[in-house]
């Protein structure tokens, strides 16, 4: 009897120990919800993209004049100094052309003197005294001397200096005293009222430029201001070494904001798109190569490879593998991975 009771506990504390190991099994096979991940989404809807081409840009005065000695002789009168403002046509400075102001006087005498001369022979002539051929002669004269005398005027004008263009005096060259031959440099006269932006422009950006077009011109030392400017000039030949096109820009620059040999920045517009699909660059996530998106499909994190195009401020075209419509994920993007469950906040 004692026996057949030792046998029955065993049992029921087998069957005991099998219930147990059942229920731990039972237990680890049980799956736990996966925890979706909060994420933040913004619909793909179409934009229009400007296609921007910025290049460098060499800034110079339209009208940049340095005016030179027309004759020989001592600057006896100088009437700027650097930085002073002249209208075209102003006297900049007198040489002494004493030889010259002789020379002149003297063929002034003798025009003069031809002239009167010539009165006479005309009262003379209508009088029926002098013969016309000797008329004709003195009339002959009188146009030597005319000639003669302006070309001594021409040597006279020849010692002033006068300004061919409007502008600022950049730079003096001579002092009062000074002795000059023709030729010798007297002042450099820059118009600093239009202000020429030279750039190259790579052979495939070309067919995009043309002459009249309208861009945008910066300068780094005066950040967050620009000007307006006009392509005043293609190059129809390309350089031999860069294999680059020169275009010159003309800016208005009348209030000053540029000054010649600034470092400038000119802003082309190649192309407008329209109806362009376009993501926040921060949203791309180079992978193993590969630029990829995340967007949200029924809850699922789906990764997307894109190819992506033109590239404006913080925005990049997309080409291939994003649609309009798409939810794509713009915060918590770098948590997630393809087939992960998440929450639109």
């Amino acid at each position: 009897m004692l026996n057949k009771n030792i046998t029955i506990l065993i049992a029921c504390f087998a069957i005991l120990v099998l219930a147990g190991c059942g229920d731990e099994k039972s237990e680890a096979n049980i799956a736990v919800p996966e925890k979706a991940l909060e994420i933040i989404v913004s619909k793909v809807e179409p934009v229009i993209l400007e296609d921007t081409l910025v290049l460098p840009a060499h800034t110079e005065p339209d009208k940049d004049v340095c005016i030179s000695s027309e004759s020989t002789g001592t600057v006896i009168w100088l009437g700027v100094k650097e930085g002073d403002w002249v209208k075209k046509g102003a006297i900049i400075a007198r040489l002494d052309s004493a030889s010259s102001g002789a020379r002149f006087d003297k063929a002034k005498a003798v025009k003069n003197l031809a002239s009167e001369q010539l009165r006479r022979r005309r009262e003379l002539l209508e009088k029926g005294v002098l013969a016309q051929e000797e008329f004709d002669q003195m009339e002959a004269e009188l146009a030597s001397s005319e000639a003669s005398l302006k070309e001594m005027l021409v040597n006279v004008e020849y010692g002033v200096v006068r300004a061919p263009i409007a502008g600022i005096i950049n730079k003096r060259y001579v002092d009062r005293g000074e002795r000059l031959t023709a030729g010798a440099k007297v002042v450099d006269i820059v118009d600093p009222s239009i202000i020429r932006a030279t750039i190259n422009v790579p052979e495939m950006d070309i067919p995009y430029i043309s002459k009249g077009q309208e861009v945008t011109v910066s300068v780094d030392a005066i950040p967050g201001k620009s000007q307006k400017g006009i392509v005043d000039f293609v190059s129809f030949k390309a350089n031999e070494a860069s294999k680059t096109f020169q275009v010159r820009v003309l800016v208005d620059n009348e209030d000053g904001f540029i000054r010649a040999g600034m470092l400038a920045r000119v802003s082309l517009l190649r192309r407008a798109l329209t109806d362009a699909i376009t993501t926040p660059l921060f949203a791309i996530i180079n992978q193993g190569g590969e630029r990829i998106l995340y967007v949200e499909e029924n809850g699922i994190a789906r990764a997307r490879t894109i190819k992506i195009g033109i590239i404006e401020n913080d925005r990049a075209q997309v080409l291939e593998g994003l649609n309009i419509g798409d939810n794509l994920i713009v915060a918590g993007h770098t948590m997630v991975e393809d087939g992960m469950l998440v929450v639109v906040q």
